[in-house]
């Protein structure tokens, strides 16, 4: 199983906060929130491949718990998977989904960085963390999944050229021709976002 779209489902959580807004609750540990790592380019990411797990997500005080838990059950598990992809952004921009790519052993995105609207107040040093919960209409073994990738690049999403080549590109192209995309593995440190 393989695929890959330009236009998946997904809700956006955008919380102004130093640790994880979501995160799996392990048998084997209290339930606490973890603590993110202080470092540019956090990201980290969750598999959610059935409905016990996604019972097993915990969900941050400052998160509208009720919108996310809607959009785990509004979820097919025997033909979805649920792919939860967090990391920090710099205040003063937004990541836009361009592409996301799966296959029964790894998942990745490419996505652009937008600058927000002239009306929002944002500090320009300041970072907040955004969590996408993408829905992936295969059915993903959390278990399977071991190869994460994620592109961010400038300029605007390329989706046209995507649906032209009949949505079956695998590997993230540039968007603008700018040589600015930088690979940022979740567990990794990365380029600035």
């Amino acid at each position: 199983m393989s695929g890959s779209t330009t236009d998946p489902e997904t809700h956006l959580v955008r919380v102004d906060t130093d640790r994880p807004p979501l995160w799996l609750v392990r048998s084997d540990d209290d339930g606490d929130r973890p603590t993110a790592s202080r470092r540019d380019g956090w990201r980290d990411s969750i598999i959610v491949d059935d409905a016990d797990r996604a019972g097993r997500i915990s969900v941050a005080d400052s998160v509208d718990r009720d919108a996310v838990e809607s959009f785990f059950a509004a979820t097919e598990f025997d033909a979805e998977a649920v792919y939860v992809e967090m990391g920090e952004v710099r205040a003063c921009f937004r990541l836009d989904l361009c592409h996301l790519g799966w296959s029964s052993t790894g998942i990745s995105t490419d996505y652009t960085r937008e600058s927000r609207p002239y009306t929002d107040h944002c500090e320009a040093d300041a970072w907040v963390i955004e969590a996408r919960l993408i829905r992936i209409p295969d059915p993903l073994d959390a278990d399977e999944v071991t190869s994460y990738s994620s592109s961010i690049g400038t300029g605007v999403c390329d989706r046209q050229h995507a649906a032209s080549e009949g949505g079956d590109r695998t590997e993230p192209s540039p968007t603008d021709g700018s040589p600015t995309r930088t690979e940022t593995p979740p567990t990794g440190s990365g380029g600035e976002q």
